[in-house]
C-alpha cells in the first residue's frame, strides 16, 4: 500500500477523525481552519503531533472523495506557497548525482561529500534527492504527490536539472536521467494516491517515455539543464534537442577578463559570447547565472559587468540568477578569507547594487529569477545578508515606489486585469540576429502573456545551419501565457483563453515581414499536441515544431 514518504502513517486514524470534525464547521479563512484543528487536538488532548495541511488532502482523496457530494471547501485553503503556481506552471528540480558532477575547482565552489558541487546536503532540494539516493524518478514522483497534495495543478511541468555542470556526465547517464524524469511525470499520479497501487511507470527508451509524455496528465512544458558556456558547441546543443531541454542555464559569473582568471574559471568572456550565439540561434531559452563580489571585482567593475551584459549584443540573456559571492565552507575562498586575502560584500553593497541594477539597467524583456540564494548558516563561513534579500528587496521598492521593469515583477499572478489587455512588441538586436518580445499587457503594465520570436544570425547572413529544419525559419524561442496555472480540461482567468494563439499570430506576421515563409518552435515535448492543432508539424533533426506560413 502506497504512502507518501514524509505521511505519518500512525496517526492516520487520527487524521481521519480531525478530517470528520473539520466537515461539521463553517471555516472560511486559513486562520480559522488552524484554530479548528487546534481546538481538536485539545479536546483529543494530542500534544505531540499537528497535522500538514497536505495530510488533509491526502486523506480526503484516499478515504473520503467517493463518498461526498462535493468537496468541502476547507480543503481550499490548504495550498502551500500559492505562489509556485501563480506564473502558469509548477516548476520541479531534481538533481543529478555527486560523482563526476564538475571536473574544475573555481574558488566560490564548495566540496563536500554526498552533494553535487557547490550544493549542500541541508539544502531542500537536496535533502529530497538523497532520501531517494538522487534516483531521478523518485523524485519527479515525490515532488509531484507533493505538489498534488498541497493543493497545486500537476497539468504543466517545468523540470529543472541541477547538480553541476549538466554537459560533464557521460551521454548515456544522461539520457537515462531524463528518461526517468519522463517516467515519473507519466505516472497516473492520482490514482496511485487514491486507492494505495503503487504502479511504476517505465518506458523502453527515452523516445517513448517522451511519445507517452505528449497526452499525459503531468506534461513537460520546459526543461531546463545547467552547465558551463565552454561545453556548449553543435554536438551538444544536437544533444540536448534530443533530450527535450528547451532552456539553458550557463554558469557566465562575470565577463571580466580578470576576475575570470582570478577565481579560475577556465575560460574566456568570448566563450560566454560563442555558447550564447549558439544557444540562442538553435532557439534555446537562455539563462545566466551571475555573481556579484566576486576577488578582483569592486562595486564599478560589477555595474560594468551588468551592463555589458545588457548593452552589448553579444550576451542579453533571456533570465538571468544573481548569486552574490558568499563564502561559504569546504571552498577555497574560505581559506582566502580567513588569511585575508578576500572581503565578502555586504549587504548594504547588494542594496546599493540592486538599486542601480533595477532602475538603470534591467531591460523588459529579462526576467530575474532569482537575486540571492538560499544557504543555511551551517554552510556559511560568515553570514554576510540575509538568504530573504529578495523579499527585503521588493519591501523596499514598494515603500520608495520603485517600480522594476524585469518580467516577474510585472507578471499579472492573481491579480486583476485592469482595462483592456493589448499587444506590445520590443524588439532588440542580440547575437548577430534581430529578437522580437511580443508581450500582451494590461494598462498597469501588468504582464499577462510573452513570446520570444528570433530571426536568427544564419537567416540574416543568408547561410545554412547546422540543424537544417531551422534553414529560412523564424524561431519562436519561448511561449509563456502567465497568471494562476489552470488544469489543460479547464479555461482560466487568463490561461487557456486563447492568448498563445494571439502571440502566434503576431510572431507570424512579424516573420512574414522578413520574408520568410516558415515558422519554428522549440517545443517541449508536452507541448507538441498544443502547437499541432495550430498547424504545427516535427522536424527532425532536432526535434522542432515547424509550420509554412507561404
Amino acid at each position: 500500500m502506497y504512502y507518501p514518504p514524509t505521511f505519518p502513517r500512525e496517526k492516520e486514524l487520527t487524521i481521519k477523525k480531525l478530517f470528520l470534525a473539520l466537515l461539521d464547521k463553517d471555516i472560511c479563512s486559513r486562520k480559522a481552519l488552524n484554530l479548528s484543528i487546534r481546538e481538536f487536538l485539545a479536546q483529543e488532548k494530542i500534544s505531540d503531533f499537528y497535522p500538514k495541511l497536505w495530510h488533509l488532502n491526502f486523506i480526503y482523496k484516499r478515504h473520503f472523495e467517493d463518498n461526498l457530494k462535493e468537496r468541502p471547501a476547507f480543503l481550499d485553503l490548504t495550498r502551500v506557497v500559492s505562489v509556485r503556481s501563480l506564473s502558469g506552471i509548477v516548476p520541479l528540480s531534481v538533481f543529478t548525482l555527486p560523482k563526476n558532477s564538475c571536473p574544475f575547482h573555481c574558488v566560490y565552489c564548495a566540496l563536500v561529500n554526498g552533494a553535487p558541487k557547490s550544493y549542500f546536503p541541508d539544502e531542500a532540494a537536496v535533502m529530497r534527492a538523497i532520501r531517494v539516493k538522487y534516483d531521478p524518478y523518485g523524485q519527479t514522483f515525490d515532488r509531484l504527490v507533493q505538489f498534488y497534495l498541497s493543493g497545486h495543478p500537476i497539468d504543466k511541468m517545468e523540470v529543472i536539472i541541477q547538480g553541476g555542470t549538466f554537459s560533464f556526465y557521460q551521454k548515456d547517464y544522461r539520457e537515462w536521467f531524463i528518461r526517468r524524469v519522463f517516467d515519473g511525470l507519466n505516472s497516473e499520479i492520482e490514482k496511485i494516491i487514491k486507492t494505495g497501487q503503487l504502479a511504476f511507470s517505465k518506458s523502453k527508451d527515452l523516445e517513448e517515455a517522451k511519445t507517452r509524455n505528449e497526452t499525459a496528465r503531468s506534461r513537460l512544458a520546459g526543461l531546463t539543464i545547467e552547465t558551463r558556456p565552454d561545453f556548449i558547441d553543435e554536438e551538444e546543443v544536437f544533444f540536448l534537442r534530443r533530450l527535450g531541454v528547451t532552456r539553458v542555464e550557463l554558469g557566465v559569473q562575470s565577463t571580466d577578463e580578470e576576475v575570470l582568471r582570478l577565481i579560475n574559471r577556465g575560460h574566456q568572456v568570448e566563450v560566454v559570447a560563442q555558447a550564447t550565439k549558439l544557444l540562442r540561434d538553435a532557439g534555446f531559452k537562455i539563462t545566466y547565472h551571475l555573481m556579484p563580489g566576486l576577488p578582483g571585482s569592486s562595486f564599478e567593475k560589477d555595474i560594468q559587468v551588468l551592463r555589458q551584459i545588457f548593452t552589448d549584443d553579444r550576451f542579453k540573456p533571456d533570465n538571468i540568477k544573481f548569486y552574490p559571492t558568499q563564502v561559504v565552507k569546504n571552498s577555497p575562498l574560505a581559506n582566502w578569507y580567513q588569511v585575508g586575502k578576500y572581503k565578502p560584500i555586504d549587504e548594504a553593497y547588494l542594496w546599493h547594487l540592486t538599486g542601480v541594477f533595477t532602475q538603470e539597467i534591467v531591460s523588459p524583456w529579462v526576467r530575474i529569477n532569482r537575486l540571492a540564494r538560499d544557504l543555511t548558516r551551517n554552510d556559511l563561513v560568515v553570514e554576510t545578508f540575509p538568504s530573504n534579500f529578495r523579499q527585503n528587496l521588493e519591501k523596499h521598492l514598494k515603500e520608495k515606489n520603485i517600480k522594476c521593469p524585469c518580467i516577474r515583477c510585472r507578471e499579472i499572478r492573481d491579480k486583476k486585469i485592469t482595462g483592456q489587455p493589448k499587444n506590445n512588441i520590443i524588439p532588440y538586436s542580440a547575437s548577430d540576429g534581430q529578437e522580437f518580445f511580443i508581450e500582451i499587457v494590461d494598462e498597469a503594465y501588468k504582464l499577462l502573456g510573452y513570446l520570444r520570436l528570433r530571426i536568427p544570425s544564419f537567416v540574416i547572413q543568408k547561410k545554412n545551419f547546422f540543424i537544417t529544419p531551422l534553414d529560412h525559419s523564424s524561431i519562436i524561442r519561448e511561449l509563456h501565457v502567465l497568471g494562476p496555472l489552470t488544469p489543460l480540461s479547464q479555461k482560466g482567468i487568463i490561461q487557456h483563453q486563447g492568448l498563445g494563439k494571439v502571440l502566434i499570430e503576431k510572431a507570424i506576421e512579424i516573420t512574414k515581414n522578413f520574408n520568410l515563409r516558415k515558422i519554428s518552435v522549440i517545443a517541449a515535448v508536452g507541448t507538441r499536441e498544443y502547437y499541432r492543432k495550430l498547424g504545427f508539424e516535427m522536424r527532425q533533426p532536432g526535434e522542432y515544431m515547424t509550420k509554412v506560413i507561404a
